[in-house]
């Protein structure tokens, strides 16, 4: 009986301390992690990739569908990938080996609630009767952008377009990027070392598998739940100590420039232009750093010609509810473009 009862203490304990565990989990990464109002059809939109985050799944096809919420009406929309994982209209569709421009940017480039013909980059194409090749991605910054750039310059274009919003300086330095959960999307990001030399750090861990799990639902049997649990309450350490360590405005302008810099050498090693076009978010002009940071590129400022739609009574340039540049706004940032490149020659 003197050794039963320790020995039955110990279990006790033991099963206990399992019990808080799990409960631990369920709460931590389960119960305290809301839900999103929006789902997903077809293959993933996004893959994993080591030094970049995530990257877009190439020869794919998702379907991203968003109820009505508040003040914004449901809509879903199509994406098309060809086989380096550039946005297209249809399915089956292989890059050329070369194409005219190349656009990189976030997901006001990629064309979020848009299907592709009515995105900016293949309206300039078409106005242009140009090959394009838009690259950019949902989440992205500068840096994903650079690196992106960087891995496809095989295409050889006679244009880089790199669209700009006022949120990739804070996304430079993030090794967290924007999703729908409020743990980590792993990325790419600019950090410093002691002697102030900057570099672009690897994603800490793969928050790509970690979204589509979550996303899914794809976690209901118990080993699933234990080990995506385990990771999601990851994402949230991860999270917590990205927002903790903030970025100051000179450590941001910092990173802009030396990315900037670092796109303009891939431009010219290219033999190719550069035009970055800064693509206002409510009609709020670029952020003060980007002037140091842009040195001798060429911008191409939006915000005047948003302002002057919106006091001519124009189109709402902008999705109700949302934010991002609707059918309307992509039209006026294709026309924008395209009356640039011909003024100044860029594909001549």
């Amino acid at each position: 009986m003197s050794k039963a009862k320790p020995t039955k203490t110990v279990l006790l304990v033991l099963v206990s301390t399992i019990a808080s565990l799990l409960v631990g989990i369920e709460v931590a990464a389960y119960l305290t992690v809301p839900g999103i109002a929006m789902s997903s059809e077809g293959d993933g939109l996004v893959i994993f990739d080591p030094e970049i985050g995530a990257i877009p799944n190439p020869s794919s096809y998702n379907r991203r569908i968003y109820p009505a919420i508040k003040d914004r009406k449901a809509f879903a929309f199509d994406v098309y990938t060809n086989d380096r994982g550039a946005r297209v209209d249809g399915p089956g569709e292989r890059s050329p080996a070369r194409v005219d421009i190349l656009t990189v940017g976030d997901s006001f480039t990629w064309g979020y609630h848009l299907e592709n013909p009515q995105t900016y980059a293949s309206t300039i194409g078409r106005k242009l009767k140009a090959s394009v090749s838009n690259l950019a991605m949902a989440s992205y910054g500068t840096t994903q952008s650079l690196q992106i750039l960087q891995r496809n310059r095989d295409l050889a274009p006679r244009l880089i377009v790199y669209g700009m919003i006022a949120h990739h300086f804070e996304r430079n330095v993030m090794p967290c990027a924007p999703s729908y959960y409020p743990f980590c999307l792993d990325v790419s990001h600019v950090v410093a070392d002691e002697h102030g030399d900057q570099r672009i750090a690897p994603p800490w861990s793969n928050g790509v598998r970690r979204l589509q799990q979550q996303l899914a639902g794809d976690y209901y049997n118990p080993e699933s739940w234990l080990m995506h649990g385990i990771d999601v309450i990851q994402g949230r350490i991860e999270y917590a100590r990205a927002t903790f360590d903030e970025a100051d405005e000179p450590r941001k302008n910092r990173a802009m420039a030396f990315l900037l810099r670092e796109m303009e050498r891939t431009a010219a090693e290219m033999g190719t232009q550069l035009l970055v076009v800064y693509l206002p978010t409510n009609y709020w002009g670029p952020p003060a750093g980007l002037a140091g940071a842009i040195g001798n590129i060429r911008l191409l400022d939006l915000t005047e010609s948003f302002k002057r739609n919106k006091e001519a009574g124009g189109p709402n340039p902008y999705i109700v509810g949302d934010g991002h540049p609707s059918a309307a706004g992509n039209a006026l940032i294709a026309s924008e473009i395209v009356k640039y490149i011909r003024r100044e020659g860029l594909l001549e």
